[in-house]
């Protein structure tokens, strides 16, 4: 997106909020902050920098820091990035459009049927968002958990090769794929992990990762374009449409929110310390279920689950070899912490 236009959403922004002359110069500012970043191409592979900068921008918020608007304005940027890679209709008055406007402009588009699918849904979720609030977008009972066991499991071998370093100082033994394997089969490696491996197992698989206005603003912002697909103008009005949700909701003071959470009070968010970068859409998915409803479900499958994941494991490890998506070390690593649940096993 073109800097004047970032610049021209910014003000509109600002105008709608009602934001005082001093947050809207940061806000305004903001919009345009990260193209002196150097960290371009902004329209892909910002998701976690977006979700960092959105949560923070919350904490500052309930701060009382003014630095929360210029926080948000620059993830705000790579959203509107993410929605408007071409140029196609860039113009001030493109985000002029009544909502009548803006739902006939997307069923005019002239997409293969799942593209344009997605588009009506990212629509019908916004003006849902803007008329009848965000509650109504999403339960706040709902919350985002953990795919299945294998995501737990997985998730573990990630933290432990980013450890590997702790785990085992010796830098010919990591870096030797025999004295590793022996390591990883060594009482060492079980003493290291295995308290952590199992209270990381049980967190992960029966507690939520998010809930709440926190999953609620993980879910806004993950919105995403169709792969491949472009939609000229409505791009744009989305990119503006989206931005304004959810800066409203981030800058939102805690007593115009219906429920209270850890997204609402700065209590509750230092106890819970939500972090939504950390959700990763390969482990992670939403359930929309009340989240302790999920749970009293899951608690019943816990132990037959951690079955069927070793009753799969051999193919699941193939697999996983022929990917290629993760390094040998990680691999190791997961095979290492399968022998560890294998003798659990036995033992029960």
């Amino acid at each position: 997106m073109l800097r004047s236009t970032h610049k021209a959403i910014g003000e509109r922004i600002t105008a709608e909020l009602g934001l005082s002359e001093e947050n809207a110069r940061i806000f305004i500012e903001g919009s345009t902050g990260p193209d002196s970043h150097a960290d371009f191409p902004h329209a892909v592979r910002k998701e976690r920098k977006i979700l960092a900068k959105l949560d923070e921008a919350r904490t500052l918020f309930l701060l009382n820091d003014e630095y929360s608007y210029g926080e948000v304005a620059n993830a705000l940027h790579y959203i509107r990035d993410k929605w408007t890679r071409t140029r196609e209709g860039e113009r001030e008055n493109a985000v002029e459009m009544n909502d009548q406007e803006f739902m006939r402009s997307v069923e005019l588009l002239d997409l293969p049927e799942e593209a344009k699918k997605t588009y009506l849904g990212v629509a019908k979720s916004l003006l849902e968002v803007k008329n009848s609030g965000i509650e109504s977008f999403f339960d706040h009972s709902w919350g985002i958990w953990h795919r299945d066991y294998a995501s737990c499991v997985y998730v573990f071998a990630d933290v432990a090769e980013m450890m590997l370093p702790t785990l085992q100082p010796d830098a010919s033994v990591r870096g030797n794929s025999e004295k590793l394997e022996e390591y990883l089969r060594s009482e060492a490696f079980k003493r290291a992990t295995q308290e952590g491996f199992s209270a990381s197992l049980i967190t992960n698989f029966l507690y939520p990762k998010l809930v709440g206005y926190p999953a609620a603003m993980y879910c806004l912002a993950s919105l995403s374009p169709p792969a491949g697909f472009r939609g000229g103008v409505v791009d744009l009005e989305i990119a503006y449409r989206l931005s304004l949700e959810i800066a409203r909701y981030t800058l939102l003071p805690s007593q115009q929110f219906k429920h209270q959470d850890a997204w609402t009070e700065r209590a509750e968010r230092e106890k819970e310390k939500p972090k939504l970068a950390f959700v990763l859409p390969e482990y992670h998915v939403l359930i929309p279920k009340p989240a302790d409803e999920v749970r009293r479900d899951r608690l019943l499958i816990f132990d037959a689950e951690e079955r069927r994941f070793l009753g799969e494991w051999p193919d699941v490890a193939e697999a996983l070899r022929v990917s290629g998506h993760h390094s040998d070390n990680w691999r190791m690593l997961l095979s290492g912490l399968v022998e560890l649940l294998k003798e659990k096993q036995s033992w029960a």
